[in-house]
């Protein structure tokens, strides 16, 4: 090789090297230099449930979420402090026994230590550039989700404690150390593990029934499957409005088979799968709105709908046969079944505070639940069983029939989406 050619391509290398280090420092200083910086936490007391709002100058930085024994910590990326670490100090009651917060490295961490058993719920609140977290005794507050997820954009309506002031970061000598994380259930960030842009999401819709399965029917006649393709029809325009791509696993009056159903949305790569029915009850007076997830239960409410709903199954036998544990036990270990429960009750909060605040309604919020749905079984992504009221009440037959009620009711369940796939809510127990 010519001696000047290859002191040129020395040169040419010894440029690029530099200029890779040049570009891997400036890296390291853009990400050590805060986007955002907690400025303000106060707590507020709602009946049995301690809210925390932690607020921002900045864009609400993304959360992720992490337990520790009996904490809940909350990591900050790019996120300065300038609040006390002990920012609530003398306000902190049972369940809360302490709230800390730690900065380091570019990152901070907001640090829950709880006293027992509890349920939370945490939201991230671009509009508000607040992170609220609420936490409430194992069971006492079963709608713990509700505010956050509906009212996320109406400003607080009692005063509370509230700290403010600047002050230095806590020396690493009076921190506590770290534990083994344990990850949250649900942990929302990165659903079904892949990392689409919010708007390549694609949801399938599985209207109920069809065909020559009309599934149950309204003393008027009204039949299941028709009221499933309506509302899941609405649901797509919905989900599209919002951004996320959407398909239905039928369009027309037609019959797929349970199993056939969780296939489609497994050969379209389905980021979710929402099968959407309608309830019956021997109790005429029953109405409201129950969501489901898969796994096995003893509640005999929830095995008489499952057999109703399961009528036909390809094969699979009884709701409760052995082989659903079989299949239950695998779901669990490799598929999203913590993340279905969470969807679960962001969507049953969701559409009761929606169709009440909406339409003036009180709907019953009848909970998210586990049942053994066989058209659950097989989905490769996060999959729920929308039960979106009563047939047998004839009063709520005949709303459920209605269009502007089948509007909010789609519109609450696409906003509870695009919540899940924000990561911007997500519930749980400690």
């Amino acid at each position: 090789m010519d001696v000047g050619l290859a002191a040129v391509m020395r040169r040419m290398l010894a440029v690029a090297v530099a200029t890779a280090a040049i570009c891997a420092m400036v890296a390291r200083a853009r990400a050590s230099v805060p986007a955002s910086v907690l400025t303000s936490a106060r707590i507020e007391h709602r009946g049995p449930t301690l809210e925390l709002h932690f607020g921002f100058t900045g864009p609400t930085p993304r959360l992720e979420l992490s337990t520790h024994g009996s904490e809940l910590w909350i990591e900050l990326a790019r996120t300065g402090v300038a609040i006390p670490p002990r920012p609530l100090f003398g306000y902190e009651t049972a369940p809360i026994a302490t709230v800390r917060t730690i900065e380091a490295d570019g990152k901070s961490r907001i640090v829950v230590e709880v006293v027992g058993r509890v349920d939370y719920a945490v939201a991230r609140l671009k509009s508000r550039n607040e992170i609220v977290l609420r936490v409430a005794p194992e069971g006492a507050d079963p709608d713990i989700a509700a505010p956050i997820v509906v009212h996320n954009d109406v400003p607080p309506q009692r005063p509370a404690p509230s700290i403010t002031r600047p002050v230095a970061f806590a020396p690493a000598e009076n921190r506590r150390p770290e534990s083994p994380a344990q990850p949250v259930e649900p942990v929302l960030a990165g659903v079904n593990g892949n990392n689409r842009q919010p708007g390549n999401f694609l949801v399938m819709i599985d209207p109920g029934h069809g065909g020559y399965d009309p599934g149950t029917q309204s003393s008027a006649g009204v039949m299941e499957k028709d009221l499933a393709l309506q509302i899941a029809t609405r649901l797509k325009t919905a989900l599209e409005a919002r951004g996320l791509r959407a398909e239905l696993t039928r369009s027309s009056d037609t019959f797929i088979s349970l199993a056939e159903r969780t296939r489609i949305a497994n050969s379209a790569d389905a980021d979710l799968f929402v099968s959407i029915h309608l309830n019956s009850s021997p109790n005429t007076d029953t109405s409201g709105i129950e969501v489901y997830y898969l796994n096995n239960t003893t509640d005999h409410a929830t095995m008489r709908l499952a057999r109703m709903e399961n009528a036909g199954a390809d094969g699979y036998g009884a709701a409760d046969g052995s082989n659903l544990n079989y299949i239950l036990t695998d779901l669990r270990q490799n598929y999203k079944a913590s993340e279905a429960a969470s969807l679960a009750k962001m969507i049953d909060a969701q559409t009761v505070a929606d169709l009440d605040a909406g339409l003036g309604l009180n709907v019953n919020a009848l909970g998210a639940k586990m049942g053994p749905f066989y058209v659950l079984v097989g989905a490769h992504m996060p999959a729920v069983l929308v039960e979106c009221g009563f047939m047998s009440n004839a009063a709520e037959a005949a709303r459920l029939a209605s269009p502007q009620y089948q509007d909010v009711l789609a519109g609450a369940v696409a906003t509870a989406v695009v919540h899940y796939f924000n990561a911007d809510v997500a519930v749980g127990n400690l």
